[in-house]
């Protein structure tokens, strides 16, 4: 019986799965808004690359073009008010922006996804502990964890500003593992799992999280972005990176003082955050609509 048991697990996932995916790749392809941020992103991401070995300026370099000029053929973007090259920080703010998104992003998927895993299969007084520990963080604004992280943490710095995020994060993946968990737990390839004997850690990553991937990947999409922006805001309330280290928050906070007669100081990284936002959600409302089996045709 064991036997058989085992054959029902692994015979009919394979073929199901690997179909489910293919049709959901076919109909993300059909999502011209996902296909155009995720062709922005793979820029975006380029930039960032390139910027690590070139940029038309040194990102630091002061004096380059007189303060506060206008864009121009030599300088893009303009310069800021100590002369620097807005178009070499803004591509340097890439890197710290992508850094921070998918930085948070793989500390909230490797706490909240074995957290919320664990909370959804076992239940009891587990379940309630994490359940108890989401309230409580839920009910602490974002804002305040963040700037209290940071202040404890010691001198600001990239490092210090992930871990600030993904603290106010892990949350919300934890509560989409752990519902994923409760509904799978008791389905019949689940059954068939433990009646052939599998462990609860190979049922825990060999079942249940492949069925729960779907409602991860969207999370954590849309969670890249949420990141992005909020250490933007750090950043603007100047408790982001440290100078020279350029961030588009802080960018941003450095030519407010000056939209009247510089616009392009907050313009050109405002744009960039903006338009770097709008391909995250854009690509997570095509992930979500070509992962949701209730829109198979």
């Amino acid at each position: 019986m064991a036997a058989t048991a085992a054959a029902v697990v692994v015979r009919p996932v394979t073929p199901v799965q690997a179909s489910l995916w293919s049709d959901a790749w076919r109909r993300l392809r059909r999502n011209r808004l996902a296909l155009a941020g995720a062709i922005y992103l793979l820029f975006l991401l380029g930039v960032a690359l390139i910027a690590f070995v070139w940029t038309p300026y040194p990102m630091a370099g002061v004096a380059v073009a007189a303060p506060y000029s206008g864009p121009s053929s030599a300088h893009i973007f303009g310069a800021d008010l100590l002369g620097r090259d807005v178009l070499s920080r803004v591509m340097v703010g890439a890197q710290i922006s992508l850094t921070v998104g998918i930085g948070t992003q793989l500390i909230v998927l490797a706490v909240g996804v074995p957290v919320g895993l664990i909370a959804g299969y076992f239940g009891g007084w587990l379940d309630s502990i994490v359940s108890f520990l989401v309230n409580v963080f839920y009910g602490v604004p974002d804002l305040l964890v963040a700037l209290l992280l940071v202040v404890l943490l010691g001198h600001p710095g990239l490092d210090k500003i992930i871990i600030a995020i993904s603290v106010t994060r892990w949350m919300d993946m934890t509560r989409l593992v752990r519902g994923q968990t409760l509904a799978l737990r008791e389905r019949e390839f689940i059954e068939a799992a433990r009646a052939s004997g599998a462990r609860p850690i190979k049922i825990l990553f060999g079942h249940v999280l492949p069925n729960a991937l779907g409602p991860v990947i969207v999370q954590a999409t849309f969670g890249v972005p949420a990141a992005i922006l909020f250490e933007a805001f750090l950043s603007f309330l100047g408790l982001g990176v440290p100078p020279p280290q350029p961030s588009w928050g802080s960018m941003a906070a450095d030519g407010l003082s000056a939209i009247r007669i510089a616009p392009h100081m907050v313009i050109a990284p405002s744009i960039a955050l903006s338009l770097t936002l709008m391909a995250f959600n854009f690509l997570g409302d095509g992930l979500r609509d070509a992962l949701d089996p209730r829109s198979r045709r």
